[in-house]
């Protein structure tokens, strides 16, 4: 038999994870949160609108479509990244693996995985093959998450490039994360962290109403298009800060355009703005609204701005400036339906130290001379 050529997106443009898929040898995709691919499981989500029969399609075929010596298409949008290889499957982790590390990937359940031996030799190759906007996959209007590629204007310009495909030993699977954090949990580690009762008793039942809206909207939102970003910055990014120590006269909506700006004092002033927030509505990707967020900075001169915020109500990312420039990655995130004090992506962040980092004293203490 014939090997068969498969294809699988590597995020989207506000959520990419193609290190991870590098970095480990490993593709995955969701949703993953019913647990490992069984028909009758996934069919029932179906049933029940939470899943769409294309997609089903896509985790069956993920599930029983690889084999050994098949070739894999990372794809970011359009592009093709790199080329790989499906591993034999002499060991069982080395085929299909219902893996929970992967249960919030930038807020994404995927923990769907397999095993791919990535080609970074054949990258370069794989670049010049798509340059001048030649992109394989440029005719496709939407692509799936996975799915087979037997296209020949797709295949044809790089199958010479299947045969230098080499077997080497997988990169190792990444560490274990911690569960999501209890409620309880979540307040005792605040409370050890020096954040008062009373506060800690507010920020828990801001997060039980940030996860009771997620869940009215994911049910019956979506028929009626909401929430739309000021209501995201309403009904779930103001409650939280003020359950977190702000005051109502601190907090700026729709502020020269900022969906929401943090003051340490009044009058509320360019000179007296450290945080600002930009927000997206539920499920939008984040990554890509960060430079958005620091040309505000740079716009409205913002000096005294040493925190970005992105959010989209269930997830916050945190940009913490140094003394001149902004960093790259987040140093902070949080996810409202699972808390965990360490993630894959974004990796080495906490979720109770990005809500202690959210607290008026953290935020002014760079100001205070």
């Amino acid at each position: 038999m014939s090997r068969r050529v498969w294809q699988v997106a590597a995020g989207d443009p506000g959520r990419f994870y193609t290190t991870l898929f590098r970095d480990h040898d490993i593709m995955f995709i969701g949703p993953g949160d019913p647990g490992e691919f069984d028909d009758a499981v996934y069919r029932r989500e179906v049933e029940r609108g939470l899943l769409t029969l294309n997609k089903m399609g896509g985790l069956k075929s993920f599930r029983f479509g690889p084999k050994p010596d098949d070739l894999v298409f990372m794809r970011e949008a359009h592009k093709v990244i790199a080329l790989g290889l499906i591993p034999d499957e002499a060991r069982p982790e080395h085929g299909y693996l219902w893996d929970d590390t992967f249960d919030d990937v930038h807020g994404w359940d995927l923990q769907h995985t397999r095993r791919v031996i990535w080609q970074e030799q054949l990258e370069g190759d794989i670049r010049q093959l798509q340059a001048n906007s030649k992109l394989l996959f440029k005719d496709r209007k939407s692509i799936p998450s996975f799915t087979s590629v037997s296209d020949s204007k797709v295949l044809n310009p790089i199958s010479h490039l299947f045969d230098k495909c080499k077997v080497r030993p997988l990169r190792k699977r990444p560490p274990p994360i911690p569960k999501p954090l209890e409620l309880d949990e979540l307040g005792a580690e605040l409370f050890s962290k020096g954040l008062p009762n009373e506060s800690v008793d507010k920020v828990l039942v801001a997060i039980q109403r940030q996860r009771r809206m997620a869940r009215w909207y994911a049910e019956c939102g979506r028929k009626t298009h909401r929430p739309t970003e000021h209501e995201v910055v309403a009904h779930m990014v103001l409650p939280l800060m003020l359950a977190l120590g702000w005051s109502e006269q601190l907090l700026a909506v729709e502020w020269h355009k900022i969906d929401l700006a943090v003051f340490c004092a009044t009058p509320t002033t360019e000179e007296t703005c450290p945080l600002i927030c930009e927000a997206k509505v539920i499920g939008h990707g984040l990554q890509d609204t960060y430079g958005q967020a620091k040309k505000y900075t740079e716009r409205l001169r913002l000096t005294a701005c040493n925190k970005i915020m992105l959010t989209d109500g269930i997830r916050i990312y945190l940009y913490e400036r140094g003394d001149t420039e902004w960093p790259d990655s987040a140093s902070g995130y949080f996810n409202v339906k699972k808390i965990r004090t360490n993630h894959i992506a974004p990796g080495d962040t906490n979720a109770v130290d990005t809500l202690m980092a959210l607290t008026p004293s953290r935020v002014l203490r760079p100001l205070i001379k």
